[in-house]
């Protein structure tokens, strides 16, 4: 997952929290395209979850969050849908994600990355490159939620 850059936020100085994974299928399974058709490509939640919580975790470390074990407030995030789709050149990952705490609050992200295949890159290449990007852009949308923030600042 790419580092993010662009987004802007407060300092997260003083907010201590615990980011974990929620999703417990480690099954592969088939991505479906938006019509509900089978893509060809395989995911597993579980590890595509794993690499989104320590995404965000990096984030609100670097805003000055203390990210540790024993921490006060639990972020719980699971990869709810994770979907494939291709308009001519174009292919397009869109990741659905969930996230709750521990102080009962829970929140619904999205992120979406597109772009057309380069004529040096293959199609795992490709759907790899995409699918970290995607994962990079639900981290921004939390980050730039004034109630996910709220939410960290308010119950650590």
């Amino acid at each position: 997952v790419p580092q993010i850059k662009e987004v802007e936020t407060m300092s997260l100085t003083g907010v201590s929290c615990i980011v974990t994974n929620a999703e417990h299928d480690s099954s592969e399974y088939m991505i479906l395209n938006d019509k509900g058709e089978k893509t060809g490509i395989h995911a597993n939640r579980q590890v595509w979850s794993k690499r989104l919580v320590v995404a965000l975790a990096s984030e609100l470390a670097k805003r000055g969050a203390q990210v540790r074990i024993n921490a006060p407030l639990t972020l719980k995030v699971a990869l709810r849908e994770i979907t494939f789709t291709q308009f001519g050149n174009l292919n397009q990952f869109i990741v659905k994600v969930a996230v709750t705490s521990s102080a009962g609050w829970s929140g619904n992200y999205e992120g979406i990355a597109e772009s057309d295949l380069s004529a040096f890159e293959s199609m795992a290449a490709m759907a790899d490159r995409l699918a970290g990007q995607a994962l990079a852009e639900a981290v921004k949308a939390m980050l730039r939620d004034e109630d996910f923030m709220a939410q960290l600042r308010n119950n650590s």
